[in-house]
């Protein structure tokens, strides 16, 4: 189960996680500007380390350092996990936005820190921000919020799947690039079933 953007909201957390899965997979966004963190632990405590989490353009990485640290989370950005025989490779923060949040890359960071994963063949991406240019970024008519960088990589690399969140409005879209299946998991959340 892989979910985005609960931005505070403790009822979406609870209907995520209370769906069954193997893994569940914060991809970013579970605070406002780094508030109401703390609040999300308690849910996701019980999962261990089957919780995997991301920071969004909400949270800087020590943020959810901290946070995985005392709710014995997994602490996924910029790393690579296995979950059975299927392998994860995991990417927080947006690129750079209007609202100046504690979690912004440029696309020279985003794409520096995709090329960390560049050995990786048949894998799955999740990223908080999703590709530009697609049905997952676009957050008004013609207007694409996405990252170029994530987009490039993802043509070269072709993930088996990629899992986003970021543009609020697009949540629950689904779209490829290339091969790859691409999702904006949004509050509600997507199974992927691997």
């Amino acid at each position: 189960m892989i979910f985005s953007d609960i931005h505070g909201d403790l009822r979406a957390l609870e209907r995520a996680i209370a769906q069954p899965a193997d893994m569940y997979i914060s991809a970013g966004d579970l605070s406002t500007f780094g508030r109401g963190l703390e609040r999300c632990g308690p849910l996701l405590a019980p999962l261990g380390e089957r919780a995997w989490i991301l920071p969004g353009n909400h949270e800087s990485h020590a943020d959810t350092q901290k946070f995985c640290h005392e709710f014995g989370l997994v602490d996924f950005h910029r790393q690579v996990r296995k979950a059975g025989a299927s392998v994860w490779a995991g990417l927080g923060y947006s690129n750079i936005t209007p609202f100046n949040t504690p979690g912004e890359y440029t696309e020279e960071e985003i794409a520096q820190a995709l090329s960390e994963f560049d050995s990786l063949t048949q894998f799955y991406l999740a990223v908080h921000v999703p590709p530009f240019g697609t049905l997952l970024d676009e957050y008004a008519p013609g207007k694409h919020g996405g990252s170029p960088a994530v987009r490039a990589w993802v043509e070269r690399k072709q993930p088996l799947g990629l899992y986003c969140g970021h543009i609020h409005e697009t949540a629950g879209m689904e779209d490829r690039v290339g091969a790859t299946p691409c999702f904006n998991v949004g509050k509600a959340g997507k199974i992927a079933e691997v």
